[in-house]
């Protein structure tokens, strides 16, 4: 049991070390290189089994596992913790900059080289191999927690245009009761402030959707090939419910398996958290948006 111990605590470390991620540089292993990594460590800790009677599937599960969550058992950072915190606060800000931009044809968020600048290849990052690589290594929970942190980046953003839509209430009233006029329209439109604003704000929300989708549709992938009976089980559930989804106990399965629903719950959940109580206007400031 102390020799299984000592293996569990000296193969998580070894898989956070692989990671290699830089806060100084902000650079990190490609997920598809790590998960050649921990394979190829996984394959010289199995041959132990040969020398020393000790359950190293039960090491492999309990260690693997952990590093699907936010924390392991000894408080340290995991695998899906450094990757959602360089997804969302790395990758997603170089693309919000301009430098990269999102590719339909692709399926990847592609660098535009700029003369002088070292190319940063984000492709090398966001395309599907990459994200169905970093499925396999988090899993449906480490994705999850992707997909919440990302959520939670949308519900600011939408804040923010809020409280644009609330410093141009006047004006966006006006706008709005004489869309019929164009020389009114034209003049009212002069008056608006942080219109750049607004359009930055909404571009991020697109960007963060758009991995998000990239990203689900690899988990998507990697279930269909590990678990396909309780994928498909999952798919009918969504298919043959009646009357909506009340429980929303569905809707949290479909999005928890990377299949895309009408209304995401988890971005409906990061909405509610950072709605005020006493905002009476609320409405108002969507329909003006």
């Amino acid at each position: 049991e102390s020799l299984s111990n000592r293996v569990s605590c000296r193969f998580a470390r070894a898989l956070v070390g692989m990671v290699m991620y830089s806060q100084d540089t902000n650079e990190i292993a490609k997920p598809s290189e790590l998960l050649v990594s921990v394979r190829a460590y996984m394959n010289v800790l199995q041959t132990v089994e040969n020398y020393v009677h000790i359950d190293i599937t039960r090491v492999f599960n309990n260690c693997l596992l952990q590093q699907t969550q936010n924390v392991d058992s000894h408080g340290d950072r995991t695998i899906a913790a450094l990757y959602t915190q360089w997804y969302s606060e790395v990758l997603l800000r170089r693309v919000s900059a301009g430098n990269i931009c999102f590719s339909m044809n692709q399926r990847a968020f592609v660098s535009l080289t700029v003369e002088g600048a070292i190319p940063f290849n984000a492709e090398e990052f966001s395309d599907i191999n990459e994200l169905r690589a970093l499925a396999e290594l988090i899993g449906p929970y480490g994705m999850k927690q992707l997909s919440e942190t990302l959520m939670w980046h949308i519900a600011s953003q939408v804040q923010e245009l809020k409280k644009l839509a609330e410093s141009n209430k006047e004006v966006l009233l006006a706008l709005r009761t004489n869309f019929d006029k164009p020389e009114v329209m034209k003049e009212q439109f002069k008056k608006l402030n942080n219109v750049d604003n607004v359009l930055q704000r909404v571009t991020i929300v697109g960007v963060i959707l758009s991995f998000q989708q990239l990203a689900q549709s690899a988990l998507t992938d990697v279930l269909e090939q590990r678990i396909p009976f309780l994928l498909s089980s999952i798919l009918d559930f969504r298919h043959h419910l009646p009357s909506g989804d009340p429980l929303k106990v569905v809707s949290e399965m479909t999005s928890a398996a990377g299949l895309t629903c009408k209304v995401d719950p988890t971005l409906v959940s990061a909405l509610k958290l950072q709605k005020s109580e006493l905002d009476n206007e609320d409405h108002l400031l969507v329909c003006l948006l």
